[in-house]
């Protein structure tokens, strides 16, 4: 009997017998996995986030556009010695660049 490389389900080949316990086992795994990610407590190791869950990556994101709402220009730069924030906006639905020197 093989098994799925990522869950390790059971899958009988065309000349096993199949046992409804098998059949059960597998679908307790499936229920586990899939009740993982509906409640996104799933690590996910290569998420770039410091919260490797779903739901708490998902929250981490959108903790950090708070600031772009507030503030449209949250980034800042060096050029010259110069400190520079600088930011996106549209107007009239054409997205625009914008910056300017921090005089400090």
């Amino acid at each position: 009997m093989e098994h799925t490389p990522n869950l390790g389900l059971k899958k009988p080949g065309l000349t096993d017998n199949i046992l409804i316990s098998d059949i059960n086992e597998n679908m307790d795994v499936l229920d586990a996995a899939v009740s993982e990610l509906q409640q996104g407590t799933k690590e996910i190791p290569d998420l770039e986030t410091e919260d490797k869950t779903m739901s708490g990556a998902i929250n981490e994101v959108k903790s950090d556009m708070k600031g772009h709402v507030i503030d449209p220009m949250p980034h800042m730069f060096v050029d010259n010695g110069k400190t520079y924030r600088w930011g996106f906006r549209t107007v009239n639905g054409e997205p625009q660049i914008i910056s300017e020197e921090v005089i400090e």
